[in-house]
C-alpha cells in the first residue's frame, strides 16, 4: 500500500470522528497518530536540490553538484553516487566513505545551495485540488493559496494537516486556516514535503448536500418550506 494512500485512509478516519455526532455510532478502532512535532524534522536531499561539495585538505575537489532525478549527483574524481532521500549528514558520511576509497581520510562536507522541487498535497474542498510545487519554504495558508484558496463549501476551521513522523506513523494537526489567512500568520507553521492538507466541508456544504441528494432527489413533491441553513455554520 502506498504511503498516499495510507495518509486519505487515515484522514477519512480523522474526519469522521471530526464530523461525527447527532445518533449512535459503532464505536471505530482510533489510528494510533504520532505526536506533532517540529523540532525531529530533517530535510531529506532530493532531485533538483544543488549540492556544495567541500573538501578540508583536498580543495581542488570542491565542485558544486545538481542531483537528478534518480537522486543521484555527478561527484568529482568517484563518478554517480546515489545520496537521494538522505539527510544532508548522511550524504556527507556516505560520500566520505566513497571518497575513502580514492583518497586518504578525506574529509567531505556538502551543503544545499539551492532546493529542487519538492511536493506536498492540497485536497477537499479547495479551488484546484492536486499536487502543489514548493521551493524553500511554505506554510498551510500559502499552501492553500498555491492551491487556488477556499472552494464556497469549505469547513475553514478545522482544516487537517498529515506528515509522516520519524517513526514512519501518521501525525496529524487540526488548525484553523481561515484565520491563518487572514490575519493570524505568526501561528502558522512551515510545511514539510510529503505532507498532506486536507480542507473539509462547511456543515452548511453537508446540509446543502443532504437536501439536493435525499430530499429533492428522492422525495416526489416539493416540500414547499425553507429555513435559514446558515444557522447550521
Amino acid at each position: 500500500m502506498s504511503a498516499w494512500r495510507r495518509c486519505v485512509i487515515a484522514l477519512v478516519l480523522l474526519t469522521a470522528a471530526c464530523a461525527s455526532g447527532g445518533g449512535p455510532v459503532q464505536p471505530a478502532q482510533p489510528y494510533d497518530f504520532a505526536p506533532w512535532g517540529q523540532d525531529d524534522y530533517q530535510y531529506r536531499l532530493g532531485a533538483g536540490d544543488a549540492l556544495r561539495l567541500g573538501f578540508v585538505v583536498e580543495t581542488d575537489l570542491n565542485a558544486d553538484v545538481v542531483l537528478g532525478p534518480d537522486g543521484q549527483g555527478a561527484f568529482p574524481t568517484i563518478g554517480p553516487v546515489p545520496v537521494g532521500g538522505m539527510t544532508v549528514r548522511d550524504a556527507s558520511q556516505r560520500l566520505t566513505e566513497a571518497y575513502a576509497q580514492v583518497l586518504r581520510n578525506p574529509q567531505v562536507q556538502i551543503t544545499v545551495t539551492t532546493y529542487g522541487a519538492s511536493q506536498i498535497y492540497v485536497g477537499g474542498e479547495v479551488k484546484t485540488p492536486g499536487v502543489v510545487q514548493i521551493r524553500g519554504e511554505m506554510n498551510t495558508a500559502q499552501a492553500i493559496l498555491a492551491a487556488g484558496g477556499f472552494a464556497e463549501t469549505a469547513g475553514t476551521g478545522k482544516v487537517i494537516v498529515l506528515r509522516r513522523a520519524v517513526d514512519g506513523r501518521l501525525a496529524a494537526k487540526t488548525v484553523d486556516a481561515r484565520a491563518l489567512i487572514n490575519a493570524d500568520q505568526h501561528q502558522d507553521f512551515l510545511l514539510h514535503p510529503g505532507d498532506l492538507i486536507f480542507v473539509p466541508r462547511s456543515r452548511i456544504a453537508e446540509v446543502n448536500l443532504f437536501v439536493r441528494q435525499y430530499l429533492n432527489g428522492v422525495l416526489p413533491f416539493n416540500f414547499g418550506f425553507s429555513y435559514d441553513l446558515n444557522r447550521f455554520r
